[in-house]
């Protein structure tokens, strides 16, 4: 079978299943299989593929369209430029969630003078302490250590498993780190923090069926579930994070698109933080929480 037959082959077999990017998909795979680029599948087309390519090639398409992830297939995810490993045990991180590190980052580089101590003028800047919570991939913290090298990055998951890709991915990406294990705020008993980033679980429990087959069936459904009304997480965190973050220390949420306004009234009421600052992403939703610990 010529190259391009096979690959038109996936694509039908995709697109019958009802996998979305079918055609993109059944090149990503190709590639993944054999190395080759778009511009090698285009000038290899016409050749002929051998008997244990083809099988190798259907196998992966059969995964793909039982509606596995394509990035628990090939086992990477591209975020914020980086490439991070990912697998069943983690959330595949999203570019939604970019908006979330770009905002940290943007916090962390431009700290007025005026707001450092004595000690850190003559540092020549501040020194952040920043926690990753509910770290899954490191995606987000390892993200945010990349752009600002005036930090020291702790992340933390519930699953030993997410943890443990963290280490693997701040090795690989040259970030030093520190991964613990344990519940929330549970690993950091007695530790502050200049601040704290999370992407927490959020989705409503009833919400989880009408989600995408790939998200449903296959991406860890703790690291989805917020519980009824979605907002189980952000309730703990909210009164949990005050202890655990420093003077002016800053809180940084992802939300729901639907989530904005139910966010600003937990941390009103709490009576921990500043004013909560709602931040949209680029399709123009409500996508981060911003405040600090008053």
């Amino acid at each position: 079978m010529k190259t391009r037959i096979m690959i038109k082959e996936g694509e039908y077999r995709l697109t019958k299943a009802g996998c979305m990017d079918a055609r993109i998909d059944a090149e990503e795979l190709y590639s993944f299989l054999t190395g080759r680029d778009k511009m090698q599948i285009f000038l290899r087309a016409e050749e002929e593929a051998d008997e244990e390519l083809e099988r190798k090639y259907m196998a992966l398409i059969k995964r793909r369209a039982e509606r596995m992830p394509l990035q628990y297939i090939t086992g990477v995810q591209e975020f914020m430029g980086h490439t991070f490993k990912v697998d069943p045990n983690v959330l595949i991180p999203r570019q939604d969630t970019e908006t979330l590190v770009v905002e940290a980052a943007r916090t962390i580089q431009e700290t007025p003078r005026e707001k450092l101590s004595f000690f850190e003028k003559l540092r020549g800047g501040k020194e952040w302490d920043v926690l990753d919570l509910c770290c899954g991939s490191g995606a987000i913290g390892i993200s945010l250590a990349r752009i600002c090298s005036n930090m020291t990055l702790t992340g933390s998951d519930i699953s030993k498993a997410a943890v443990a890709l963290s280490e693997e991915n701040a090795k690989t990406l040259r970030v030093k780190a520190e991964f613990l294990c344990g519940d929330l705020f549970e690993p950091h008993k007695g530790r502050q923090f200049d601040m704290i980033v999370c992407n927490p679980p959020y989705i409503r429990t009833n919400m989880i069926a009408m989600l995408q087959d790939e998200i449903k069936y296959h991406e860890p459904r703790e690291a989805l579930d917020g519980g009824r009304d979605g907002l189980d997480y952000y309730r703990r965190i909210i009164s949990e994070a005050p202890s655990y973050l420093k003077k002016d220390g800053f809180l940084f949420l992802e939300i729901g698109y639907d989530q904005g306004e139910d966010l600003r009234k937990l941390l009103r009421d709490s009576g921990r933080f500043t004013p909560a600052e709602v931040i949209r992403d680029l399709p123009g939703k409500d996508r981060v929480v911003k405040c600090c610990k008053a």
